[in-house]
């Protein structure tokens, strides 16, 4: 095996004063060049870093957070004092439901007659009076609301309440009777105003109050008619057609 001669050092002096500092230079900066063109090379296209999150506390979930802690009695007080709150809301409820008067009286049985004369269609037009006494055992103060309870109506049925037109019912378009199922139009082709199930139901059953002062005097008891119905009803669901003449408008 041969040796090979080792190269001679060459003396500083030799290379004159400028070298070391050009071979120190370039022992430091070749590095940095190097580590430079590693980064330039690493680094994302510009595509990819617009969909990076902005280097905020709040994307970046660096915001100050606050861990709840609370003990066994904090939560017991919590608990108690929320049920106490429940507990009181209930008897108040409860007792101005039980302060409101309310009287119901059923006269199916009472007036059998007429629900008899109308279960034959050419009765419609027949008038059918039935009285029906009954006193108030306590007074009733403030405003008193009458109202009329129906039993075996299904108002909740789908077919029943997809039943009707609402362009018809706001006065728009009274021959549109798309949807009014067999309420559409009569036997000679003539649309239904108002067509559907919804305003074919009818319940004409006219409620007089009389107070009787006597066996032989009665006084009537007016009862109000205006300003019981929702604003939305009155003005926006329920309207006559744009007309002047309303006969010729439902002709």
């Amino acid at each position: 095996m041969e040796e090979r001669p080792r190269p001679a050092p060459v003396p500083t002096a030799a290379l004159g004063p400028t070298v070391p500092f050009k071979v120190q230079e370039f022992m430091h900066s070749a590095p940095s060049n190097i580590i430079l063109n590693m980064t330039k090379m690493d680094r994302p296209p510009q595509a990819q870093l617009s969909l990076l999150p902005d280097n905020t506390a709040l994307k970046q979930q660096r915001l100050p957070a606050y861990r709840l802690q609370l003990s066994a009695s904090k939560v017991l007080s919590g608990f108690f004092a929320t049920g106490a709150f429940c507990l009181g809301m209930g008897i108040i409820l409860l007792l101005s439901a039980k302060s409101i008067k309310e009287i119901e009286i059923n006269y199916t049985n009472i007036c059998a007659n007429c629900a008899k004369l109308r279960e034959n269609a050419i009765n419609f037009d027949k008038e059918c009076f039935c009285s029906i006494p009954f006193y108030l055992p306590e007074t009733m103060q403030g405003n008193v609301y009458m109202y009329y309870k129906l039993y075996g109506f299904h108002q909740n049925l789908y077919h029943y309440i997809l039943s009707r037109s609402n362009s018809q019912l706001m006065g728009r378009n009274i021959k549109d009777v798309e949807g009014c199922g067999s309420f559409k139009k009569t036997h000679n082709g003539t649309p239904i105003c108002p067509c559907g199930a919804i305003a074919n139901s009818m319940f004409n059953d006219t409620i007089i109050l009389l107070y009787n002062l006597n066996s032989s005097i009665y006084i009537k008891v007016p009862m109000l008619s205006r300003g019981i119905t929702w604003w939305t009803d009155k003005y926006i669901k329920f309207q006559n057609p744009k007309s002047i003449d309303l006969p010729s408008a439902f002709a």
